[in-house]
C-alpha cells in the first residue's frame, strides 16, 4: 500500500513541478516568524508502517514526527558555489533530492541583516549554538583559546536532560584532543560545558556505533577535520567525504523510523550553502524567501530547539523558523 501511494505522490509531485519548479509556498507569517508552507499532500504513515527511504530518496514527503527524536548537524567550510556544481554530483543531487535555501546568511550579519562585522569560522559556530551575533557573545576570531560564557544549546540540552555531543575527526581524549580545525568544535568554546566537556566530546569514529546500536544522542554535531571539509581539500574530496558519511546514516534504520533531521551546512561565506533532510521533506523543495527578517544561522538554532523542545536562545525568537519546511504545521 505505502509503495503505492509513494508511486502516486511522486508522480503528483514531477506533475506539478512541471508547471512549477519551485513547491508553492506562502511567505513568513510576521507576527510568528514561521514559514509557512503549501506543498504535495504528505505520505501519511500508520504506527505499523515504516518509511520507504535510502540515500538516493532520503526525502520523500512522508509525515512529520509529533515529535523530533535526532537532530544531526554536519558542518563544512568556507564556500558559497557548492550546490549545482557537475564537479560535486553527491551535494548537488542530495540538495535536488531533499530541500534548500538560496540565500542563507552568515554570522557576519545580525539577526534583522544589518551588518555585525566581517568573521571566520569560529564566530559563525558560536552564533550557530549560542544564537547571539559575535558583537554580543564575544568570540571574534578563529584563536583556539577563545571562550564565552553566553548560553548555549549545549546549557539547554544538559538542564533539560536530554543527550548531546560532538563528533570531532581524530582520536579518543575528549576537548583536549587537538586536531585540523579543533577551533571549528563548538562544545569547546563555553565555559560552562568545562567540567563535563570531555564526556560529550568523542571521536567521529564513534558516531556510526552510537547510530547503528540505538545510542544517537539527541543533538549531535558533526566536525570533520579541515582535510575533508573543504577547508584545505579540493571541493570534489569534499564531496566524495559528504558521501562516505551520509549514506551510511541515510541508509540507516534509525533514519527510516522517520523523526531525525539532518542539517548539512557552512559555516561562513553568505550565502551559505545548505541543504537540509528528513523523510518529511518534499524533494527539490526550496525555502520561500521571508517577508522580514532574513534566514540564517539564527533560523537553523531556532528550529533545532523547536524539534527539541528547548527555550529559544538569544536573538533566534526574531529569526524565522524552518519547522514547517519540515512538514511540521
Amino acid at each position: 500500500m505505502i509503495t503505492l501511494l509513494l508511486t502516486l505522490f511522486v508522480f503528483g509531485c514531477t506533475s506539478s513541478q512541471n508547471n512549477n519548479p519551485i513547491s508553492t509556498i506562502s511567505p513568513i507569517l510576521e507576527n510568528t516568524n514561521v514559514i509557512s508552507t503549501k506543498t504535495p499532500a504528505a505520505i501519511t504513515m500508520t504506527a505499523t508502517d515504516t518509511i520507504t527511504t535510502n540515500s538516493t530518496k532520503p526525502c520523500i514527503g512522508a509525515s512529520a514526527p509529533a515529535q523530533w527524536k535526532h537532530v544531526v548537524v554536519l558542518m563544512f567550510e568556507n564556500h558559497h558555489t557548492v550546490i549545482g556544481s557537475p564537479n560535486l554530483p553527491y551535494i548537488t543531487a542530495l540538495a535536488s533530492n531533499c530541500g534548500t535555501y538560496d540565500n542563507w546568511n552568515d554570522a557576519d550579519f545580525r539577526v534583522n541583516g544589518t551588518p555585525d562585522g566581517e568573521y571566520n569560522s569560529k564566530p559563525n559556530y558560536a552564533t550557530l549554538t549560542n544564537g547571539l551575533s559575535p558583537s554580543a557573545h564575544g568570540i571574534l576570531t578563529d584563536k583556539y583559546e577563545s571562550k564565552t560564557s553566553a548560553e548555549s544549546i549545549y546549557d539547554q540540552l544538559n538542564h533539560a536532560g536530554k543527550t548531546f555531543k560532538d563528533y570531532y575527526d581524530a582520536e579518543p581524549g575528549g576537548c583536549s584532543v587537538e586536531f585540523n580545525g579543533a577551533y571549528h568544535d563548538p562544545i569547546r568554546y563555553y565555559t560552562s560545558m568545562a567540567s563535563i566537556c570531555d564526556e560529550h566530546d568523542v571521536p567521529l569514529s564513534n558516531f556510526m556505533e552510537d547510530l547503528n546500536s540505538g545510542n544517537l544522542p539527541v543533538f549531535s554535531m558533526i566536525i570533520p577535520s579541515n582535510d575533508h571539509n573543504m577547508h584545505d581539500n579540493s571541493l570534489e574530496s569534499g564531496d566524495a567525504w559528504a558521501k562516505s558519511f551520509l549514506e551510511p546514516l541515510l541508509n540507516s534504520a534509525a533514519y527510516q523510523k522517520g523523526d531525525m533531521a539532518v542539517f548539512f551546512l557552512w559555516d561562513e561565506d553568505s550565502p551559505v550553502p545548505n541543504v537540509l533532510i528528513a523523510p518529511s521533506i518534499v524533494p527539490n523543495s526550496k525555502i520561500p524567501v521571508p517577508t522580514g527578517n532574513p534566514v540564517s544561522h539564527f533560523s537553523a538554532l531556532r528550529t533545532w530547539e523547536e524539534m527539541l523542545g528547548l527555550p529559544l536562545l538569544g536573538d533566534t525568537k526574531s529569526a524565522p523558523s524552518l519547522l514547517t519546511f519540515f512538514g511540521n504545521p
